[in-house]
């Protein structure tokens, strides 16, 4: 009797072991995101409502002390294998919650998920999109059911749609229909650059004033003569110092940018009569 009782003890040891490690999750395409489907890190009973990372955050608000059942007494792994460093890569433990900063820095700075920086950082530079990461990740920030399921996930403002379509994110890490690059495939996220101050018509393209194909083509007074008949690069007229400060200015809006007018370099224009007066000729109307 006392054997069957031993090994009736075993067998219930080993079922409370095993229900205890599945607790702590499984592999999923995200290797940081292991939560059981039932237990979600908190309790939730709308499975599928949320993702995995909801109820995790919750939990970990509502007491730290659950994360250290898996997570171990110092959060650097346990049974779980798991360090929550791992994650909040910035070094902000889960007694910090802070939105996008706990896990990815501002802007994304590294080289590795969740802080890849990709060109988030000249982006995050521009007027109007500074610090908004749901500019381009809309729907898809914490909490949301498109969060941390281990896909980057890419959901454009549908203010910031080309005139020619909808914005989207291409399988081969570029963007097409984008405003701010006049509808334009960018170049690769990852790996391409554009430099504005050399290459404007990597996102603006002439057009004849009565067929604006973007929000930012140009065609106004002589652009057709300098640029198509003379081929004049655009910086023989614009200044691109002022270009830095002035012409990022109104992204969010079909405006576009600041007046051209404030980025020709000051001894040429003369808004006031709208002349340009240079050294190819005198003072003409533009």
């Amino acid at each position: 009797m006392s054997q069957i009782m031993t090994r009736t003890g075993i067998g219930i040891a080993m079922i409370s072991l095993a229900v205890m490690l599945t607790a702590c999750g499984s592999s999923t395409a995200n290797s940081k995101n292991v939560f059981n489907n039932e237990e979600r890190h908190g309790g939730g009973s709308e499975a599928g409502e949320f993702s995995e990372i909801t109820w995790h955050v919750g939990a970990a608000r509502a007491d730290l002390n659950s994360c250290k059942e898996c997570h171990g007494d110092d959060l650097s792994g346990g049974i779980s294998k798991v360090a929550c460093s791992s994650c909040h890569v910035n070094g902000i433990t889960p007694t910090t919650m802070t939105g996008c900063i706990s896990c990815h820095a501002n802007p994304p700075s590294g080289a590795t998920a969740p802080n890849r920086a990709g060109a988030h950082a000249i982006h995050d530079a521009l007027a109007n999109v500074t610090g908004v990461c749901n500019t381009c990740h809309n729907n898809a920030g914490s909490g949301m059911k498109l969060h941390n399921d281990g896909i980057t996930e890419v959901d454009f403002l549908s203010v910031y749609s080309a005139k020619s379509g909808t914005a989207v994110h291409n399988a081969d890490g570029t963007c097409s229909n984008v405003s701010c690059h006049g509808g334009q495939t960018t170049p690769v996220w990852g790996t391409g650059t554009i430099d504005v101050n050399n290459q404007c018509t990597s996102c603006h393209a002439f057009a004849f004033s009565y067929d604006l194909t973007q929000y930012n083509n140009y065609s106004s007074g002589q652009h057709y003569f300098h640029v198509v008949v003379k081929g004049m690069p655009c910086f023989t007229c614009h200044d691109t110092t002022k270009l830095a400060t002035n012409h990022f200015t109104s992204l969010n809006t079909h405006a576009m940018e600041g007046p051209a007018s404030a980025t020709i370099q000051d001894t040429m224009y003369n808004p006031a009569t709208f002349t340009c007066a240079v050294t190819c000729h005198d003072a003409r109307v533009w």
